[in-house]
């Protein structure tokens, strides 16, 4: 991720983004459980929503589950 796109990243947007490129990928419970004073989950949701529509991830079904995988590279 270049310096300009972390500028348009919050703050806790880019501690999701850390999280996702750590495990590689994650399901909102994971990014919940890895945050720091960590919002509800449903909040958490739509942080991954926002940062999906930012076209820094995407997500694939895990049976029941979405995952979250980074589509930027962490450089």
């Amino acid at each position: 991720m270049t310096m300009n796109e972390r500028k348009h990243l919050s703050r806790r947007e880019r501690q999701i983004m850390e999280i996702i490129y750590r495990l590689g990928r994650a399901t909102v419970a994971e990014v919940q459980q890895n945050l720091d004073d960590a919002p509800g989950y449903s909040a958490v949701r739509a942080l991954l929503g926002i940062l999906e529509a930012k076209g820094q991830l995407r997500h694939f079904r895990d049976g029941k589950r979405y995952c979250y995988e980074a589509v930027v590279s962490r450089e």
